[in-house]
């Protein structure tokens, strides 16, 4: 009896499982492409602020003491 309602029933659960697996493997390959382009990201942003200090740098070399001054207090208000 169980095997006559089980071989009936075989296929559609086999079909289950195998759409249950694809939605799975769907969903990981998803998060996968989600965490390489956050990382992606993440590496441009550091490359541009590692740009930004150098080129902060390189205003403040050869300034005087009076330039340097002035420049603190301009930053002041960002920090």
């Amino acid at each position: 009896m169980i095997s006559a309602l089980l071989s009936r029933v075989w296929g559609y659960l086999v079909a289950a499982g195998a759409f249950l697996a694809a939605i799975w493997a769907f969903g990981r390959s998803q998060k996968a492409e989600g965490r390489k382009e956050t990382y992606i990201e993440t590496l441009k942003d550091s490359a541009m602020r590692k740009e930004v200090g150098r080129e902060a740098v390189d205003d403040l070399r050869g300034n005087s003491r009076a330039d340097n001054i002035e420049q603190l207090r301009r930053n002041s208000d960002s920090w």
